[in-house]
């Protein structure tokens, strides 16, 4: 199979651990599996020409901010290689299947798809796979999921030699590698999908991730693991057993939470733990500083709990970021004000304002889709992440308020003092050099712009 990453635009990108987790298993399997990644190639296009006649199924993985480019690409495949049979799978598609069938793609895979892509690729018929949709009779036809993956410890490791990892441009010491020991989140914030990974909480087991970090050690010679968990500090006794044995093991390797932990978790004997095995980076996922907001977004988070999990974390030697998300439809200029004081005020080293993009198979996206005059359609225009531009209309917000707030946002967190403050940390990690091309390539454009 044929797997493409396509393009999409932000100011820092990664390898796709669904893509290559997809490639493992078709490769375990027995089948031949080629990778084009948009993202980082300059000729994606003629790497597919070069490619494509080894296989007859092309995979195509999205998310909204890849949508517009995934169906140009599918476009190009259809029009020069009608024989080829077209897959879809991620979150975009899993939401919109509907508007890719049978035009664009032949079947999509709705959520997690590692057994659904080898089921297609040893010719299983598509009305015999789960949670599948696919054209048949003159209509879409969406068979209903009937399970998740339960044992995660079945799954190969992600194939990384399908892809080189230097080429991508992301923080941290190089080479690095994303790791992922957890699928599912039991909470239901109305912003979040879920029906990638579901809401049942499934985790691998401590042997198995302890053998894959020592694999990328050994043969990838991984230098920084950026963990891609769902829910990483659900189980806190989980992470103490998890620290403990990598802590036994010696396991020399940098380690980050790039996804965000709960901001009310906070357990300083887990925390203690978690630095002395090699983590020094961990994002706070707060959201908003308007209580009102967070009730609404459904996520059960009480910011009073907040700057405790954050003075832990400051405690034992943490380099901490916040999330938040600027411009719900619930959000007001008071609302936007609260979160840019509470971010300005905190002792964390880092921030970033995520101007809100809803999406599609979510609560929110519904909520947006019903009120907004203006709707952005992601499958239409690509979504540029670097520049600023309104994805729905906000009753409550012009676009050039929101703007503004976004920016003030930037400006008044990385005062001269913080920014001093992140260096002399950052120093002391020993990741100044290991980020500093990056920092390069997208500090400035961050603190002039924001990001979204």
């Amino acid at each position: 199979m044929l797997l493409i990453i396509p393009k999409y635009y932000l100011w820092f990108n990664c390898p796709q651990l669904g893509i290559l987790y997809i490639a493992s298993n078709l490769k375990k399997a027995g089948h031949e599996v080629s990778t084009v990644d948009f993202t980082v190639s300059t000729n994606s296009y003629s790497l597919i020409d070069k490619e494509i006649d080894k296989h007859e199924l092309v995979g195509i993985t999205a998310n909204v901010s890849q949508a517009c480019s995934g169906r140009e690409i599918a476009k190009y495949i259809r029009e020069k290689y009608p024989s080829k049979k077209i897959v879809w799978g991620g979150p975009y598609p899993s939401a919109e299947y509907e508007k890719l069938i049978p035009e664009l793609a032949d079947a999509v895979v709705i959520g997690e798809g590692e057994t659904q892509a080898v089921d297609i690729a040893n010719g299983t018929p598509f009305k015999n796979i789960q949670s599948l949709a696919f054209y048949e009779n003159g209509k879409v036809v969406r068979n209903e999921r009937i399970n998740y993956i339960e044992i995660l410890d079945n799954l190969p490791f992600p194939a990384w030699d399908t892809v080189n990892v230097r080429k991508y441009n992301f923080p941290g010491k190089i080479p690095g590698y994303l790791i992922q020991t957890q699928r599912g989140c039991p909470f239901k914030c109305s912003n979040c999908t879920t029906f990638i990974h579901g809401t049942k909480y499934r985790t691998r087991s401590i042997e198995s991730v302890l053998t894959e970090i020592e694999w990328l050690i050994k043969d990838f010679k991984a230098k920084e693991l950026h963990f891609w968990d769902d829910n990483f500090t659900l189980d806190a006794n989980r992470v103490k057993i998890l620290c403990e044995k990598i802590i036994r093991k010696n396991l020399k390797i940098r380690m980050t939470l790039p996804n965000g932990i709960r901001a009310d978790v906070n357990d300083p004997e887990m925390f203690r733990l978690m630095r002395h095995a090699g983590f020094y980076y961990v994002n706070l996922a707060i959201e908003s500083a308007d209580q009102s907001v967070i009730n609404k977004l459904g996520k059960r988070l009480d910011l009073t709990k907040v700057n405790e999990t954050l003075d832990s974390l400051i405690k034992y030697d943490f380099r901490v970021g916040l999330l938040f998300m600027m411009g719900m439809p619930f959000d007001t200029k008071e609302s936007l004000v609260k979160t840019v004081e509470f971010a300005s005020a905190t002792k964390a080293h880092h921030a970033h304002f995520f101007v809100v993009t809803p999406f599609p198979g979510t609560e929110l996206y519904e909520i947006v889709k019903k009120n907004s005059e203006k709707f952005f359609d992601y499958g239409k225009t690509p979504i540029n992440f670097d520049v600023q531009e309104e994805r729905f209309i906000n009753s409550n917000l012009s676009n050039q308020e929101l703007k503004h707030y976004h920016r003030l946002a930037y400006q008044k967190f990385y005062s001269p003092a913080r920014i001093i403050k992140m260096i002399t940390k950052m120093i002391r990690d020993g990741g100044l050099l290991a980020d500093f091309h990056f920092l390069l390539n997208c500090g400035v454009k961050i603190l002039i712009n924001g990001h979204r």
